[in-house]
């Protein structure tokens, strides 16, 4: 027996007992409930400076020898409780990322411990047939079509390149797989979406081989939504031009105002005219459970594919991503690949089938995590109706916003969708609309923005509305309470004024 082995044979350096496991485990989710509960009275963001960020890691030598368990989790611990930024915090409203629930902590932790193939049928029939049932769930959950096809994926950006793939497979007019993008046609293949379109749509383009150029970018109005006569002009005017449009994606729910496209127009016109019909609804899809959310959400069911992120507003722990598709077999006739190695079997046939069960042949990824468990878990302890409560607790917190910013002298209220408000601080001095006012208004939001968030106190984010540099909250936060939305206003108008005065001295300032 070699020096360092057990009587196994074998060094145990990745190894741990299981008395060890339940005492690191039991002390961790002990800390990290105290850190929940005292995380609304802590800063939202700690004031980090990048030398001090570089000290912090230089301080981890790199371990040619290893240490215990329990002190490298204990210094994971420490340095992430003391300076990330947690979604959980109530007054975290930057981005699209909801504050994730403690149950689908506890499933993520359930998955890796057992850590399941979910490949295929043969290799593990019940964690892809768990999947493949919890797809339809989600469908039936947003209005779509249960006899879908689909996967589980890492989020919004890798679900939207699936479906453009699935697209280019069905709607080329070549064989894709063999020719490529360009084929024998000859003709450049091209694709829609608004101005406003998350940036994963062009990445997509890109990663298969299209060229950032093949999507064509469609006008919106001042609240993000795709202008749909802009969509019909610019379609009919590419066709004359020989260009080969295949698809237009939709958002619904965009990255900076929560505008939602148009959805059953453009169903109408993809349908009339033979075009994939793609929405992403990685943000908005979850909202169509609520009946304060916008009529065309309805359109959803209508769609060749569509994405859904539950790690936003399902509140799950980061990372989840779902792309379901019309057609069950679509992403099977795009993706397969057979090869020795692969163990097929007869007997899915009876659970739906390796279109829906193969799931190493659904989309780019052959190893895969079971992301489905926490998205079943949390469905199961919600339910449809907890869902339809929390999402609409967050479009009406976001309206209350919109409501007080509009009360609070110095501010203007710019856009409210779905869950996203904007606006911006205007000093009364200044007139808003004056183009010579524009420049100093944008840099003084901006500034704006980064006190706010060095502060703490609150985390917005920016977006820019028709030139405007705009204060932009989102609220994907079921930690989130009408008292924190009610002080925003009033902070955001005393940092402003303080700005204000730094940046014009001598000028005279109202106190708030």
């Amino acid at each position: 027996m070699t020096e360092g082995a057990n009587a196994k044979g074998r060094s145990q350096a990745a190894g741990m007992s299981a008395a060890e496991f339940r005492e690191l485990g039991h002390r961790l989710v002990d800390q990290l409930g105290d850190f929940l509960t005292a995380l609304p009275d802590q800063p939202v963001r700690a004031e980090d400076s990048a030398p001090r960020i570089r000290a912090l890691l230089d301080a981890d030598a790199f371990p040619e020898q290893g240490m215990a368990p329990g002190e490298a989790l204990e210094r994971a611990f420490t340095l992430l409780r003391e300076h990330a930024v947690s979604t959980a915090h109530p007054r975290f409203w930057a981005y699209i990322m909801g504050s994730p629930s403690p149950l689908g902590a506890l499933a993520d932790l359930l998955a890796s411990v057992i850590n399941p193939p979910v490949t295929s049928y043969p290799t593990c029939a019940i964690t892809v047939s768990l999947e493949a049932q919890t797809v339809r769930w989600l469908a039936r959950l947003v209005g779509f079509p249960t006899d879908c096809g689909g996967l589980f994926l890492g989020g919004g950006s890798l679900a939207n390149l699936v479906a453009m793939r699935a697209a280019l497979h069905v709607k080329a007019g070549w064989d894709v797989r063999a020719e490529g993008v360009r084929g024998p046609a000859g003709a450049p293949l091209c694709l829609y979406a608004s101005a406003e379109s998350h940036t994963s749509i062009v990445s997509a383009a890109n990663l298969c081989g299209l060229g950032s150029n093949a999507v064509r970018k469609v006008d919106t109005d001042r609240s993000g939504r795709m202008r749909f006569s802009s969509l019909a002009q610019r379609l009919a005017a590419d066709r004359k031009a020989g260009l080969r449009p295949f698809m237009v994606a939709a958002t619904a729910g965009t990255t900076g105002t929560g505008a939602v496209d148009p959805l059953p127009d453009i169903a109408a016109l993809c349908q009339e005219v033979g075009l994939w019909f793609h929405v992403d609804g990685a943000y908005g899809a979850l909202a169509v459970l609520s009946p304060d959310a916008p009529l065309e959400l309805q359109a959803l069911r209508l769609a060749d594919s569509l994405v859904v992120d539950p790690h936003k507003w399902m509140y799950l722990p980061a990372d989840v991503g779902c792309l379901l598709t019309r057609d069950r077999r679509v992403l099977y006739d795009t993706f397969h690949q057979g090869a020795s190695y692969y163990a097929d079997s007869d007997e899915q046939l009876l659970l739906g089938g390796p279109e829906t069960l193969q799931l190493r042949d659904l989309g780019p990824q052959t190893t895969r995590s079971l992301r489905a468990l926490k998205v079943r878990l949390c469905l199961q302890h919600e339910g449809r109706a907890g869902y339809a409560r929390m999402i609409g607790d967050d479009i009406r917190l976001a309206r209350r916003l919109y409501a007080c910013v509009e009360a609070e002298p110095e501010l203007e209220p710019l856009t409210h969708g779905l869950s996203i408000t904007t606006f911006r601080f205007i000093p009364a001095d200044l007139e808003p609309q004056a183009e010579a006012h524009r420049d100093y208004l944008n840099t003084l939001n901006k500034a704006l923005l980064k006190r706010l968030q060095r502060g703490g106190a609150a985390y917005p984010s920016h977006t820019d509305v028709e030139g405007q540099a705009a204060l932009r909250v989102c609220i994907v936060n079921n930690n989130t309470t009408v008292a924190d939305i009610e002080r925003l206003p009033s902070l955001v108008r005393r940092l402003g004024t303080e700005l204000d005065a730094e940046l014009r001295p001598g000028r005279q300032h109202r106190t708030a």
